[in-house]
């Protein structure tokens, strides 16, 4: 086992409802629970699995006519910058001791009111709080510089982690192999790391305006404000890009936050999971007992617009991040500080037919998805420099848009 975390997990959970008027026509209801979420298998590949990443540094003599380099010398051997050469760890040096798992806390308080025999409205409140997170932590020198001044003999060789899996924005204890093979607890404090406290939280405002069926026609309406913002934005980071996945930093609980603490600088912020404000409408009509039209509309606020670049105005790049700091050409760039991307708008319409001679249970189906085609951009290129005061063409380029239009055709029967 290379990970153990904290038990028991207490996850308690208080809800009520009250039916104000006794006749179901005026409710008020709320909740409050802890819920947590477990570790995926992905850091089994990372931290505790042997992968090897290594650069090695070569002149050369030469360029060749299709562009390749010819008398190389080598300048070093194989170099990691997270010592991943392949080696795998001691299983009780991949974590922190005492490892708590992820859990938030939510709160929801709402309620939901019949304006007379046609229609329903209501609100919700809700609040969400991240308590605690799991992710990897990979400035190695830190952590055998805090050992030596404890007094313990260590180096890389006796402890060939590339990263520790740990809990970001508070203390961790490390557990180390010295070079005679014992093993030895280094403490880490917050201040230590050069962390801000852990932070991501959640609120938004629901409101809803509803007419209940009435054989003839359905229709709901719904507008959302919310805030999500913090330095975290849980176990997968949605705004960088990398050209073999696409948009997104999918090593899930291995992300680049919390790798560093120049890394975590000027992270504050909304998050890129944030839309404002949210405004759909759904929708069907019986124009007979067979057929039945049906429609979607949502309008949703862009998110944030990310700029990341080299660390501070001297562009330096004090941990081998490159052009992934939270600064934009020189200056601090904290999430959601650039601006927003666009709104996302999409209508959808569909149509269904239930032929009386098969009792309804015959259905035939046909959906057009975003009708007008609308292709509006749902992430772009982050990197706004390529190399030092350099700026970066890609930056600003679209990595991800709407779907266009697409037609499905369906067949359903029920029984």
């Amino acid at each position: 086992a290379y990970i153990t975390q904290h038990k028991p997990q207490w996850a308690p959970r208080l809800g009520f409802s009250w039916d104000v008027n006794g006749d179901s026509s005026f409710k008020i209801y709320g909740n409050a629970g802890r819920y947590y979420l477990g570790l995926p298998l992905n850091p089994s590949l990372n931290a505790a699995g042997a992968y090897v990443s290594t650069s090695q540094y070569y002149t050369y003599g030469g360029i060749a006519a299709d562009g390749t380099p010819t008398g190389l010398t080598a300048m070093s051997g194989p170099v990691s910058a997270n010592n991943a050469f392949g080696i795998l760890p001691d299983p009780k040096t991949v974590s922190t001791q005492n490892l708590k798992s992820e859990y938030q806390d939510e709160f929801i308080l709402g309620f939901t009111k019949t304006a007379g025999n046609d229609w329903v409205y209501g609100a919700k409140l809700t609040q969400r709080v991240l308590r605690s997170a799991i992710d990897d932590y990979c400035d190695i020198d830190r952590v055998l510089a805090k050992a030596t001044s404890l007094g313990y003999d260590v180096t890389t060789s006796s402890n060939p982690v590339s990263c520790w899996l740990f809990n970001p924005g508070q203390a961790n204890t490390f557990t180390l192999v010295d070079t005679s093979g014992r093993y030895v607890s280094v403490p880490l404090s917050n201040a230590e790391f050069g962390f801000p406290t852990l932070k991501r939280k959640y609120y938004g405002l629901e409101t809803f305006l509803e007419h209940p069926f009435d054989g003839r026609w359905y229709g709901k309406l719904t507008y959302v404000f919310s805030r999500s913002y913090g330095n975290t934005e849980g176990q997968l980071r949605s705004d960088l890009y990398r050209e073999s996945r696409g948009t997104g930093q999918t090593a899930v609980s291995t992300t680049q936050d919390w790798d560093n603490s120049w890394i975590m600088d000027y992270s504050n912020g909304a998050q890129n999971n944030d839309h404002k404000h949210q405004l759909k409408f759904f929708g069907y009509y019986q124009l007979t007992p067979e057929w039945l039209v049906s429609a979607n509309l949502s309008l949703i606020a862009g998110a944030p617009k990310p700029c990341l670049g080299y660390y501070g105005p001297d562009r330096a790049d004090p941990a081998g991040y490159g052009n992934s700091y939270h600064f934009c050409f020189g200056d601090p760039s904290p999430p959601g500080s650039q601006g927003r991307l666009p709104w996302i708008r999409q209508l959808d319409l569909g149509v269904s037919y239930r032929p009386a001679f098969a009792a309804n249970r015959l259905a035939f189906g046909a959906n057009v998805f975003n009708v007008l085609n609308e292709q509006r951009v749902l992430a772009i290129f982050p990197n706004g420099e390529s190399s030092p005061n350099k700026a970066n063409p890609l930056y600003g380029t679209p990595t991800a848009r709407q779907q266009p239009r697409y037609v499905r055709l369906s067949v359903s029967y029920d029984y």
